[in-house]
C-alpha cells in the first residue's frame, strides 16, 4: 500500500507545480505591466503667481501627455519638503480617467491649502523657499503602485508664491579640425554650455538631408564643457549637432546649437579637401543621382539613383559643391518647363530645392540639370524616367538542364533564406515598437514565460505519469533488441 501511494503521489507533486509554476507566471506578468515611479513631464499650473491661502492653490492644471495605463483614475497635487520629499496633498481630482489623452482637468476645492502644508513643515513661520509641485498619477485599485508624475517648481515669498522661471541656456559648439576631414579621420568637438553652472548632458549628433541623424555620442557638462572624439562622421555635408538637456528642467531651460556645412570628404583625400569634378570628370554610365546630390520625396524619403516618377510628384533636392551664394539655374532636359533658379548658401549648398515632375512631360528618359550660372560653373545632373518601365527579356542561355536546375534549386533557396531573414527582422521590428517600456518590465516578462513554459513541462509529466502507472501508456521495444 505504501509504494502505491507512493507512486500516485509524484503525478499529485507534478501538478501542484505546474500549478505554482502558472501562479509564479500569472503574478509576474501582472507585475510586467505595473509602472514604476517615473517623471512624466512638465506640469502645467492654471496661474502662475497666487497666495498660499488659496483654496484650491491653482484652479486647473495641463500635461502635454496622459498618464501610464491603468494610473488614470485620479490625479493628485502634492508639495514636497525640500530637504527629504516628504509629500503634503495640496489638491486632488477624480473627474478621470487620466490615462486617454493629455490632462486638462479643474482643481476641485480641498481640505488642504499651501499654508497647512508649509504651517505643518515650519511651525515657526520661515517658510520661503523653493518647492516642488507634483501631480501624481494614481492606480486607485492599487495604492501600493508608484506615482508617475509631472512636475514644475514654484517660489514662496511671504503668503506668496510664484512659478520659478527655467533660466535660458545657449550652445557653442567648436570642430577640429576645421572643414573637409577626410572620412574615418579623428574629429574633436568641443561644446560649451552657458552658465557654467547648468548641470546636464550634451548629447551629439550628424544630420544630413534625407537620412536618419547619426548618434555620435552623449556626455555629461562638466564646468560647462563636454568634448567629444570621433571617428564616426558620415562622407558628405552634414550638420553637427549639439543638444543639452539639463538635470532640473525647472531651473535652467534646454538649448541646441550646430556647426552646419561641416563636409567629411572620401577616405584618404588631403586635408582641405580637393575640388568638385567638373561634369567632363564624373564617371561614365547611366547618370542617376551623384554622391554631392540628395533627392527624397514628399514623405522625407530618399531616392534611389534613377528613380521613376509620376507626372506632378513633388521631390524635394540638396545639391552641393557651388560657389559660396551662388546663381544656380534649374533645366530639364527636352520640356518647355520652365523653373526658378535655386540659390547656393554660404557653405555651396542649395538646400531642399522643390522640383515637380511636369503634367505634360512624355513617358522616357529625363534629366533635370543643377549649373551654376557662370561659364564653367559647378554642374549636376539628376536622372529620372516616367510612364510604364519595361525590362527587356532575357535572351536564353545555355545553362538549362541538370545546371540549370541546380542553379534554380540554389537560387530559390537562397531566395527563401533571404526571404526567412526579412520575416524575422520584421518580426524584432513589431516587438520593439512598443517603446517606453523599461528593462524591468522586458526581463519580467521573458520571466513569465519561461515560467509558464515550464509549468507545462509539469503537466505534461504529470500525465506521462499517470498515464504509466495507470497502465494507460506503454512504450514498445524495438524488434531485435530484446535480448540486448
Amino acid at each position: 500500500m505504501t509504494r502505491l501511494a507512493r507512486a500516485r503521489s509524484l503525478p499529485a507533486l507534478l501538478l501542484c507545480c505546474a500549478l505554482l509554476m502558472g501562479a509564479a507566471a500569472a503574478v509576474l506578468g501582472a507585475a510586467a505591466t505595473a509602472s514604476a515611479a517615473d517623471r512624466l513631464g512638465d506640469l502645467t499650473l492654471g496661474r502662475t503667481t497666487g497666495s498660499i491661502m488659496d483654496n484650491p492653490l491653482v484652479p486647473r492644471v495641463t500635461t502635454d501627455t496622459a498618464c501610464p495605463e491603468g494610473q488614470g483614475g485620479a490625479v493628485r497635487l502634492n508639495v514636497l519638503h525640500p530637504k527629504d520629499s516628504t509629500p503634503i496633498r495640496v489638491g486632488n481630482a477624480t473627474t478621470g480617467p487620466y490615462d486617454a489623452g493629455p490632462i486638462d482637468t479643474e482643481m476641485p476645492e480641498n481640505f488642504r491649502t499651501l499654508f497647512d502644508a508649509l504651517t505643518e513643515w515650519y511651525p515657526d513661520g520661515a517658510h520661503d523657499g523653493t518647492y516642488e509641485l507634483r501631480l501624481d498619477c494614481v492606480n486607485v485599485l492599487d495604492p501600493n503602485t508608484p506615482p508617475a508624475f509631472f512636475t514644475t517648481n514654484i517660489v514662496v515669498t511671504g503668503d506668496t508664491w510664484t512659478l520659478a522661471a527655467a533660466e535660458t541656456t545657449s550652445v557653442e559648439l567648436t570642430a577640429a579640425p576645421e572643414n573637409h576631414p577626410a572620412q574615418g579621420s579623428e574629429v574633436t568637438v568641443t561644446v560649451k554650455v552657458t552658465p557654467e553652472a547648468a548641470a546636464g548632458e550634451v548629447t551629439l549628433t550628424s544630420e544630413r538631408v534625407g537620412t536618419e541623424p547619426v548618434a555620435l555620442g552623449t556626455k555629461a557638462v562638466e564646468n560647462g564643457t563636454a568634448v567629444f572624439t570621433t571617428t564616426a562622421l558620415p562622407k558628405g555635408v552634414q550638420n553637427i549637432r549639439a543638444q543639452f538637456t539639463p538635470t532640473d528642467p525647472d531651473a535652467y531651460a534646454g538649448s541646441s546649437n550646430a556647426v552646419n556645412g561641416y563636409t567629411v570628404d572620401e577616405p584618404g583625400t588631403p586635408p582641405g579637401g580637393s575640388p568638385t569634378p567638373s561634369d567632363s570628370e564624373q564617371p561614365t554610365g547611366e547618370p542617376g543621382v551623384p554622391a554631392d546630390l540628395d533627392v527624397v520625396d514628399a514623405d522625407g524619403n530618399p531616392l534611389e539613383a534613377n528613380p521613376n516618377l509620376e507626372a506632378g510628384q513633388k521631390v524635394t533636392i540638396t545639391a552641393r559643391g557651388y560657389a559660396k551664394d551662388a546663381t544656380v539655374k534649374v533645366t530639364l532636359a527636352e520640356s518647355d518647363a520652365t523653373f526658378e533658379d535655386a540659390t547656393a548658401d554660404a557653405a555651396g549648398i542649395v538646400q531642399d530645392y522643390p522640383f515637380t515632375v511636369p503634367a505634360e512631360l512624355a513617358d522616357g528618359d529625363h534629366v533635370l540639370t543643377l549649373a551654376e550660372d557662370t561659364e564653367g560653373g559647378h554642374s549636376l545632373a539628376f536622372a529620372f524616367t516616367t510612364g510604364e518601365v519595361t525590362e527587356p527579356t532575357p535572351e536564353p542561355s545555355d545553362s538549362t538542364g541538370a545546371d540549370g536546375g541546380a542553379a534554380a534549386g540554389t537560387s530559390g533557396g537562397d531566395t527563401g533564406g533571404d526571404t526567412g531573414g526579412d520575416s524575422g527582422a520584421a518580426g524584432g521590428s513589431g516587438g520593439g515598437s512598443g517603446g517606453g517600456g523599461s528593462l524591468a518590465s522586458t526581463g519580467t516578462g521573458v520571466a513569465s514565460i519561461a515560467l509558464a513554459s515550464l509549468a507545462l513541462c509539469f503537466v505534461g509529466a504529470a500525465f506521462v505519469v499517470g498515464a504509466r502507472r495507470g497502465g494507460l501508456l506503454t512504450f514498445a521495444t524495438p524488434s531485435g533488441t530484446a535480448g540486448d
